[in-house]
């Protein structure tokens, strides 16, 4: 748990360096875009620019390492997996054969490659993800959805999601300390037990959590408008040349990525 509350925790987003600084609406729309050049680009040239490059900048505000590979162990793994499938059932010509558990195996060059483009999309997606939630923390992301008309139940939803999580956390490693110290995880057997119902009081607590948080804010005039009283400033010269110059950096890799090494 201590792993889990490691990774998800914010206070990242908190301190005070040259990447938090800048507009949340800057980064929104470095965001954005390169997400669509991520996803359209037919070659591997512009996922690995904005892996390489997120990862450097997380490095330029002392991110740990350790802290970016345990956020990246899971979307890699579906990653790795994507390509063996693809090697698997894509292409014709073999690169490896052999044979697992009597059934015969082959990896083929085509197969192989398009796996490699979704393996480093996802990577390059990631990573770009992982770079705003570093450098930005939620309130302003909500700021700035709300700037940008995003519905306010959404947003509503988005803040309550962000802010309850962690309470569930603490709540989870509350039960997990109970049960083991009531040998609860002595085996495989007491182990699947303990998880299991684990899961089940979790949703339970989670259920009369939610039911006396809402009576609550009904009690204090809640009725669904908006939880946001802070509004963004408005945009400055220094802004509008993060914009220009955000946006010079997307075209050169749009025109790298899809003419350039397109051919």
């Amino acid at each position: 748990m201590e792993i889990l509350k490691h990774v998800v925790m914010d206070h990242f987003a908190h301190r005070n360096n040259w990447l938090t600084n800048i507009e949340v609406r800057v980064k929104l729309f470095y965001l954005c875009i390169g997400l669509i050049l991520n996803i359209c680009s037919q070659n591997i040239i512009v996922p690995l620019t904005f892996l390489v490059t997120s990862l450097i900048l997380l490095m330029t505000i002392r991110i740990p390492i350790i802290t970016v590979g345990l956020r990246m162990i899971m979307p890699l793994s579906f990653g790795v997996f994507i390509l063996f499938v693809m090697g698997l059932h894509r292409g014709e010509t073999v690169v490896f054969s052999g044979s697992l558990f009597g059934y015969e195996l082959a990896l083929k060059k085509e197969g192989l490659l398009i796996g490699l483009l979704i393996f480093s999309k996802v990577a390059g997606g990631v990573m770009l993800l992982l770079l705003l939630s570093y450098t930005t923390s939620i309130t302003k992301i909500c700021m700035a959805a709300r700037w940008m008309k995003i519905p306010e139940s959404l947003i509503e939803v988005l803040s309550f999601v962000y802010r309850y999580l962690f309470l569930l956390i603490e709540e989870v490693a509350t039960m997990m300390s109970s049960q083991r110290s009531r040998l609860g995880y002595t085996s495989w057997l007491k182990t699947i037990r303990s998880l299991g119902t684990l899961s089940g009081m979790l949703i339970i607590r989670s259920i009369f959590r939610a039911e006396s948080a809402h009576t609550a804010m009904v009690s204090r005039g809640y009725d669904g408008g908006s939880i946001l009283s802070i509004q963004l400033a408005p945009l400055e010269r220094n802004d509008y040349l993060m914009f220009i110059s955000s946006g010079g950096v997307l075209i050169s890799l749009f025109f790298i990525g899809f003419f350039v090494f397109s051919r």
